[in-house]
C-alpha cells in the first residue's frame, strides 16, 4: 500500500544552520498506521538535501530513496528516450507518430512512417503514462519494516542555507547605540515554517576542510545564552521562524542604548595621522555583554552641528565574548600630525639601544587621548628610558598620551635588546 505524508502533515521542524552555508533539518510529521513493506512518500523535502545524511526515526526502513525526478520540461522528454509519441500537427489537423532519439537541446525525432529525421517538429506531443510516478517535489521513498509510533521525524542535511551577522552602531559623543541582524538566505529548495531556529558557529570536519581554521562566529540576542557543543558555539532563538523557499530574510538580534565608548586615536610609526579606533566593553554593566558574532559594523556619528547622523566607515568584527572589549577602526584623523623616526642607534656590552621620537600636534580644537603601540622586533627587550609611561604587550610598547591643542607633543623612549643571551636550539 502507498502512503503520501506531505508537508500539511508537520507537527514539528527545527532548523541548526551551519556558517559553513549548509543546515541540518528536523522534519516531523503525523503519519497513518502502516503495515510491513507499506511504501511511504515522504514529500517535500529539500532538493539540495545531501542523501547520505538521512535518518528517519519512528519507524525502521528497509529501503530508502530520495526522488528528485522533478517536473520540468527537459525531464520529462528525457523519459521517453527511444520510445513512440503522437504528436498533434496544428496544420495538417492530424496524429503522426515519431520516435525520440535525442531529449536535450534541439530534440530529434524520427517519423515512424516515412523513417525521415525531423529536429524540433511543430505540433503538441502527447506522452504516454509512465510505470513510475513523476514527482513534481523532493521525496523520501521507503518501504515500512516496523513502525514505533504516530509520528515520523525524517533529519537530514542540506545546503543553501546561509547566515551572517551586520551591526549598526550610531555614535553620540562618548556614548552609542547598537542594533545587530541576522541575514539568512534559503535557497535549499523547501521553505521552513514555524520552524525553532539555531545556528552554530566554527568550522566543521568535512571533506575540504582539513586545513581551515575555526572561525569562531555567533550570532546573539539579548536574554539568550550561548552553549559549548563540540567545541562550537550554539545559539537558540526563542521564537520559531519562518523562511520561505528563495527569500532573504533579517532577525533582529540584538540591541543597545546610551553604552559607553571610547574614541581612541592610535599612532604608529608608519602613518602620518593617527587611526581612529572606537573602543567600548563588551559587559552587562555597559548596557551589552553578550557573545557578538563575527561581522560588519557600519558606524555613524551624530554631527554636533544639527544633530544628522553621518557615516564614517565600517568594519568588520572576529566572534566576541562577553567581557572582552570591542575595537572598531573608523579612518584616520586628518587634523592630528604625526612625526615618527629613528633619532639614533648604539651599541654598549651586550646591549643594543634604539632611540626613538615622536612629535605629534593637534589641531582638532580639544583635547584628545592618544596611544603610541609600536611593534618592536625580538624578545629580549625593556625600555630604558622614557618621557611618558609605557606598557610592554607581547611585542609591541604602548604609551598611552593625552595630546593638548595647538602644542606640539613630544615623545621619546629608548629600546634594549640584550643581544649576549645564547639560546640552545637544538642539538
Amino acid at each position: 500500500m502507498l502512503h503520501k505524508i506531505p508537508k500539511s502533515e508537520m507537527t514539528a521542524c527545527s532548523l541548526t544552520v551551519y556558517k559553513d552555508g549548509f543546515a541540518l533539518v528536523k522534519d516531523t510529521r503525523s503519519v497513518p498506521l502502516f503495515e510491513e513493506n507499506d511504501a511511504v512518500h515522504f514529500v517535500g523535502v529539500a532538493s539540495k538535501l545531501k542523501p547520505d545524511s538521512v535518518i528517519v526515526e519512528g519507524v525502521d526502513v528497509s529501503e530508502l530513496v530520495y526522488a528528485y525526478d522533478l517536473t520540468d520540461e527537459v525531464k520529462i522528454v528525457e523519459k521517453y528516450l527511444g520510445r513512440q509519441l503522437l504528436m498533434k500537427d496544428p496544420f495538417a489537423k492530424q496524429d503522426r507518430l515519431f520516435k525520440l532519439l535525442r531529449a536535450n537541446g534541439p530534440i530529434i525525432m524520427q517519423d515512424v512512417e516515412t523513417k525521415e529525421i525531423v529536429i524540433n517538429p511543430k505540433g503538441e506531443l502527447r506522452f504516454p503514462q509512465l510505470e513510475n510516478e513523476t514527482h513534481v517535489e523532493p521525496t523520501l521513498i521507503w518501504k515500512v519494516e516496523q513502525q514505533r509510533g504516530n509520528d515520523v521525524c525524517v533529519s537530514y542535511l542540506t545546503g543553501g542555507v546561509t547566515w551572517q551577522a551586520d551591526y549598526v552602531i550610531s555614535i553620540h559623543a562618548d556614548r552609542f547605540d547598537l542594533s545587530g541582524w541576522l541575514t539568512m538566505k534559503n535557497n535549499s529548495g523547501v521553505s521552513y515554517n514555524n520552524a525553532k531556529l539555531r545556528l552554530i558557529s566554527g568550522k566543521l570536519s568535512k571533506p575540504g576542510n582539513e586545513q581551515g581554521a575555526k572561525s569562531g562566529e555567533l550570532p546573539k540576542r539579548e536574554k539568550k545564552k550561548t552553549e559549548p557543543f563540540s567545541n562550537l558555539h550554539t545559539y537558540k532563538f526563542s521564537r520559531a521562524i519562518d523562511l520561505e523557499d528563495r527569500q532573504q530574510k533579517q532577525f533582529r538580534l540584538l540591541s543597545s542604548t546610551n553604552s559607553k565608548a571610547r574614541i581612541i586615536y592610535e599612532i604608529n610609526e608608519q602613518t602620518p595621522n593617527p587611526d581612529i579606533f572606537i573602543e567600548f566593553d563588551n559587559t552587562k554593566e555597559n548596557g551589552l555583554g553578550f557573545p557578538l558574532p563575527a561581522g560588519v559594523f557600519n558606524m555613524y556619528r551624530t554631527n554636533p552641528d544639527d544633530g544628522s547622523a553621518e557615516f564614517i566607515g565600517e568594519y568588520a568584527i572576529k566572534h566576541t565574548e562577553a567581557n572582552e572589549t570591542v575595537r572598531l577602526k573608523s579612518g584616520e584623523a586628518c587634523d592630528i600630525k604625526v612625526n615618527a623616526k629613528k633619532s639614533g642607534k648604539f651599541k654598549e656590552g651586550g646591549y643594543e639601544y634604539t632611540e626613538y621620537e615622536y612629535s605629534i600636534c593637534n589641531t582638532k580644537g580639544i583635547p584628545v587621548e592618544a596611544v603610541i603601540r609600536q611593534q618592536v622586533p625580538g624578545h629580549l627587550w625593556t625600555v630604558d628610558e622614557s618621557t611618558h609611561e609605557w606598557q610592554k604587550k607581547r611585542d609591541k610598547i604602548v604609551l598611552p598620551i593625552q595630546v593638548p591643542v595647538n602644542v606640539e607633543e613630544k615623545v621619546k623612549f629608548t629600546i634594549r635588546h640584550d643581544r649576549s643571551a645564547r639560546r640552545t636550539i637544538g642539538f
